[in-house]
């Protein structure tokens, strides 16, 4: 249950969408001087070498962000993520990333969701990190724990997540971003994102999930649109029909509670073109929809 590292998958078709809607609502949260939270369930090992031996395994980053870096034409709120990501460079600053000596880097480099939301963060913001593997956990201690507006937490995210509402600054964002590697995940994601948005009603949520050929979901569906947020709930995901083998990713999705204003718009142009522009299984389409309408 803890075999999954993200390592093997940075960089992809998935993170391309999933990380450009996590860029659009720390945009809209910086937009204010009130200091936000951060809650990050599952949080990896915070930044990637794209040119170690997990990544080159899959090459899949190669199908994603080395896609979306060559080409041209990306929408503006897209771009200024990839000009961030092209800047992403750990081991030009050194220990302040958790950059060890002796280490064998090659690049380049990609960060994950902890380090998007840290080199985001204003000096009063916070940013709270779950990470259960004990490798990987270890890992980002290293690389985060110079930073005290992060708070890094050995805990099961679904639990943690509910333990945690609601947090002592109360706008912000949960992203939950989990492996799936077993099915009850999916239903365990529900039940943390429902109980901790009745405990933090105001907040943001974002839950990432696959589109597998034997996926469940349909169920997520259900159970996100009985979440009565004032600022609805809002569906997006990018797929092709052709999946090919059972098991296999043939598409990624996000369920966002209370989105900001005009993301859905936002989000909507940049998941368009990143269809266009990576390579998944087969012809991809980004479709979006309401599940519980803004009120």
């Amino acid at each position: 249950m803890l075999s999954y590292l993200h390592g093997f998958h940075a960089g992809n078709f998935a993170d391309m969408h999933k990380h450009a809607a996590l860029w659009l609502i720390l945009e809209h949260l910086r937009k204010k001087k009130k200091p936000f939270c951060v809650i990050d369930t599952h949080a990896g090992s915070g930044w990637y070498d794209l040119g170690s031996e997990q990544a080159a395994k899959t090459g899949e980053w190669k199908d994603g962000y080395a896609r979306v870096r060559d080409a041209a034409n990306a929408p503006e709120m897209l771009q200024q993520f990839l000009t961030y990501v092209a800047g992403f460079d750990p081991v030009a600053r050194g220990r302040d990333y958790g950059v060890r000596d002796g280490d064998d880097y090659h690049g380049p480099f990609y960060p994950g969701s902890p380090f998007i939301v840290r080199d985001m963060l204003r000096d009063d913001d916070e940013l709270i990190l779950m990470e259960l593997h004990p490798r990987e956990h270890e890992t980002l201690h290293h690389r985060v724990k110079r930073d005290s507006r992060i708070h890094l937490h050995k805990r099961d995210g679904y639990e943690g997540v509910v333990g945690m509402m609601p947090p002592a600054i109360r706008r912000g964002l949960v992203l939950m971003d989990p492996s799936y590697d077993v099915k009850q995940d999916y239903q365990k994601a529900t039940k943390a994102v429902r109980e901790a948005w009745e405990k933090w009603p105001t907040a943001t949520f974002m839950l990432w999930y696959p589109i597998l050929e034997d996926g469940f979901d349909a169920e997520l569906h259900a159970s996100f649109g009985a979440i009565r947020a004032s600022g609805g709930v809002l569906c997006a995901e990018l797929a092709t029909d052709q999946g090919g083998a059972k098991g296999r990713m043939r598409g990624t999705g996000l369920l966002v509670v209370n989105p900001p204003w005009q993301f859905d718009q936002q989000l909507g142009e940049i998941g368009d073109w990143v269809a266009k522009t990576c390579k998944l299984p087969g012809p991809a389409n980004h479709q979006m929809r309401w599940l519980v309408p803004a009120v």
